[in-house]
């Protein structure tokens, strides 16, 4: 009730606002046109190639999402050591692949890229060490919905146990994948899972209008700190049970539990706010999280735990 009554307050002064604006018939509305900056991204996950993003950004009344560089060169160091030094950056791709570079726990990447026009960005990440999980309990259960029908869950208790010595950040993965009596993969889906845990609930309000918003999976380890934690969700029952696919003998459950740095955290969660109040009609400006020295972008890595569940 509070937050309409915040959200119907914003519209009735937006309101007020157009009216007062529209009776000054000789106001000059001149916004200044933005664009020009170089965009690095670069998300490392373990055991993966390395990859990496480079752009330039775009005034705010463009029709384009970005614009290509043609120009650019990039330089890249992993533990203090240069292993790339200003190679060229594909003019007709917007991503580059770096098939010889894999990254591992505990690594340091610093990614740095320059234009003609003497741009220069630079971001930097560590690797954090991935936290095992320890074991996962599964049962079917049965929920009551608020119109009295029962659907059945398949309830997962994921336990691991968080680090002490800093402050973690996870992310929670869950995929399913259709196999047949071949062990050819028919399909596969990502799972929306029932996110009811305390732990997808955050202390601090990014955003003032949050109502139902989802995190895809994404939370701290304010709740538990240096402790075992056991991390409940609930499945739909639908996905175990392939109705159209007559072909399908197993079904493999992918539990991932990511560890994320501070920066992805940031980053993933500001993004989803920002997208999530582009359909709202009055909201509060929204800035998406960088870490880029001198531009704009990202640089955060990951490193992943998994374990499976097979059903047949």
């Amino acid at each position: 009730m509070q937050i309409l009554y915040k959200l119907i307050i914003k519209i009735a002064i937006a309101i007020i606002f157009i009216f007062t604006v529209s009776c000054e018939s000789d106001l000059d509305m001149q916004i200044k046109e933005g664009g020009g900056q170089l965009v690095l991204f670069s998300f490392p996950v373990t055991d993966s190639l390395l990859s990496l993003h480079l752009s330039r950004s775009v005034g705010h009344s463009s029709v384009d999402d970005f614009e290509r560089i043609y120009d650019g060169e990039y330089s890249i160091l992993i533990n203090d050591q240069e292993v790339v030094s200003k190679e060229s950056f594909p003019y007709n791709k917007t991503e580059k692949k770096l098939e010889n570079i894999e990254v591992k726990e505990g690594d340091k990447i610093e990614i740095v890229a320059t234009d003609t026009k003497n741009n220069r960005v630079k971001g930097s990440t560590k690797i954090p060490i991935a936290v095992p999980i320890n074991r996962v309990d599964t049962q079917k259960i049965e929920i009551i919905n608020k119109e009295g029908v029962s659907n059945s869950y398949l309830q997962c208790k994921i336990s691991f146990t968080d680090p002490a010595e800093q402050s973690n950040f996870y992310q929670l993965i869950i995929n399913e994948k259709h196999i047949d009596s071949n062990n050819n993969i028919i399909n596969t889906n990502y799972i929306n899972y029932q996110k009811e845990d305390p732990v997808f609930y955050t202390r601090d309000q990014e955003g003032s209008l949050l109502g139902g918003i989802n995190f895809l999976g994404t939370f701290p380890d304010y709740n538990f700190k240096g402790k075992q934690y056991t991390l409940t969700v609930n499945i739909p029952y639908a996905y175990l049970e392939p109705a159209n696919e007559p072909e399908t003998e197993i079904i493999v459950l992918e539990i991932k539990l990511l560890s994320l740095t501070q920066e992805y955290f940031d980053y993933i969660r500001s993004r989803i706010v920002a997208e999530y109040n582009y359909d709202l009609p009055v909201v509060d400006p929204i800035k998406t999280y960088s870490n880029i020295e001198g531009g704009l972008g990202l640089v955060g890595g990951m490193s992943v735990s998994q374990t499976s569940l097979k059903f047949e």
